[in-house]
């Protein structure tokens, strides 16, 4: 058994080791966030084989409170307002899972879904309240939950606009798409 004899020896042995024992948790921290990047890619596509269009990506390319630019409206019979529009524009201006509760706050997710070809697909939206909503018609809402068609290859945009009074409730909102039967995306938004 060899012991050292000096204190420098000792001291520079000492040195020695913290650097390399430092160099190997830099590299553990790089390597572990190299992995946790690849999982959230991963996880943030969800390709879904359709019968009809053959392998369809979803992908979530942003989600928050949006700007928008309303369109036109039309009749919507299972929601509690009756209606649904369609946005000219929209855009997200703070990505964040809480929102504000301000009359006409506008929030949801941007996704593309992407094709070999560009076709119009059936995507279903649904929106979970936290607690159930009463309309002025004293009918009381959940969920909601309505198909409609959007174009694949081209960023496409749902959301959920505060609109009446009686929508303005705190809590875990939550928003489900579904593809062919798949939820392809789910986020739940914190209204305060």
């Amino acid at each position: 058994m060899q012991h050292i004899q000096n204190k420098e020896a000792a001291t520079d042995l000492n040195s020695e080791i913290n650097n390399y024992y430092l160099k190997f948790n830099h590299m553990k921290t790089i390597i572990t966030l190299l992995i946790l990047i690849t999982f959230q890619t991963a996880l943030s596509q969800t390709t879904i084989n359709s019968k009809l269009y053959g392998s369809l990506e979803f992908r979530e390319l942003d989600h928050g409170l949006a700007k928008v630019k309303d369109g036109t409206t039309e009749k919507l019979t299972n929601s509690p307002t009756g209606n649904h529009g369609w946005l000219e524009d929209f855009e997200i201006i703070s990505q964040s899972d809480s929102i504000q509760i301000l009359p006409k706050a506008n929030f949801g997710v941007v996704y593309i879904v992407n094709s070999k070809d560009t076709v119009e697909i059936d995507v279903v939206i649904e929106w979970i309240y936290p607690q159930k909503i009463t309309n002025d018609k004293g009918e009381k809402f959940k969920s909601i939950k309505y198909t409609t068609k959007r174009p694949t290859n081209i960023p496409s945009a749902s959301s959920y606009s505060l609109d009446e009074q009686y929508e303005m409730v705190k809590g875990n909102w939550t928003q489900n798409l579904y593809i062919g039967n798949k939820r392809v995306c789910s986020r739940t938004f914190i209204l305060y």
